[in-house]
């Protein structure tokens, strides 16, 4: 969880000064003493957890979400439980729970009037959360947004955006050797629609949708089409338990150094489950974490191939 880490925990530090310390006030709700330390507990509470494994601090995670709902049921239509909305949000993002991220990051912004950097941050916040989901479209007009009231910080955006994996590019190739010692060269795919699976054991989203994933395996493999799962696991016993349990027959690369291992590096990955679907000439069609999704493009592509003529 450490790249995602930093966007809760970090207070995005390197964007802009203004933005230390709390959120700030929404113009038209009441503050309230109490709620504002214990606020201030909660907050104190999850910072060490960046220290941590993700398995380890799930529990702290999950207590956090009840103590900030707490919060935002026993002291509504206060700037400390607009706070707390946003907290929550980056919790979810933390988590991976993308979805819910975005709806709490949406509730703060449908507040009519809110501090000027609260806004700004929550923006920014949803940004991200769009743009791991996979929803870049999406994640641009946010940052459009942004833009009009924090320049600095879109332009921030931007620049990463410009180094993101897109709809259309070349996929970044990558010649490696799976767990097994077997070679995975993504340039010797080229001919066969191939799909990237970036998760982990540690990953209950990625636990969830894992029995999809491997149907669609069981779907298309006799296809022409290749899978590789890219392991963003700390110790590779667990990914070799987990892959002779539920008979996992696709290569799986695994390196230890979860989101600064080489390929979640090059495919600029900020969050898991994320599927990458490319095309016969190693271009990106897909970018999310929807099996059905990917599913469907996979089902075009394949159509698409059936239409190409023999030579060329």
């Amino acid at each position: 969880m450490e790249k995602r880490t930093h966007l809760f925990f970090a207070v995005i530090a390197s964007i802009v000064l203004l933005w230390y310390g709390y959120p700030g006030s929404a113009g038209e709700l009441k503050h309230d003493a109490t709620a504002a330390k214990q606020l201030e507990i909660i907050r104190k509470n999850l910072s060490p957890l960046t220290e941590m494994k993700f398995k380890d601090a799930k529990k702290y995670y999950e207590q956090a979400l009840k103590d900030l709902n707490a919060l935002t049921d026993k002291y509504p239509k206060t700037d400390e439980a607009l706070q707390a909305r946003f907290y929550q949000g980056a919790v979810h993002q933390e988590m991976g729970n993308l979805s819910e991220a975005i709806a709490c990051f949406d509730t703060v912004l449908k507040q009519g009037e809110i501090d000027h950097n609260f806004k700004a941050r929550t923006l920014y916040f949803k940004a991200k959360a769009l743009s791991a989901k996979g929803d870049i479209t999406a994640a641009k007009e946010t940052v459009l947004e942004l833009r009009q009231i924090e320049p600095r910080a879109a332009d921030s955006f931007g620049s990463e955006m410009s180094g993101m994996v897109r709809i259309g590019a070349d996929a970044p190739p990558f010649n490696v050797m799976d767990v097994k010692g077997n070679p995975v060269d993504l340039s010797k795919h080229k001919g066969n629609i191939t799909i990237l699976n970036f998760w982990a054991t540690w990953c209950d989203p990625c636990i969830q949708e894992f029995p999809k994933f491997k149907k669609m395996y069981s779907k298309f493999k006799e296809k022409g089409v290749l899978f590789v799962g890219i392991s963003l696991d700390d110790d590779i016993e667990d990914l070799r338990g987990f892959v002779k349990q539920e008979t996992v027959n696709w290569p799986q690369i695994f390196d230890g150094k979860r989101w600064k291992g080489m390929i979640p590096s090059l495919y600029n990955v900020e969050s898991i489950p994320l599927i990458i679907v490319l095309d016969r000439e190693n271009k990106v069609r897909y970018i999310g974490n929807e099996v059905e999704n990917a599913s469907q493009i996979v089902t075009t592509l394949l159509s698409e191939s059936k239409e190409l003529p023999l030579f060329r």
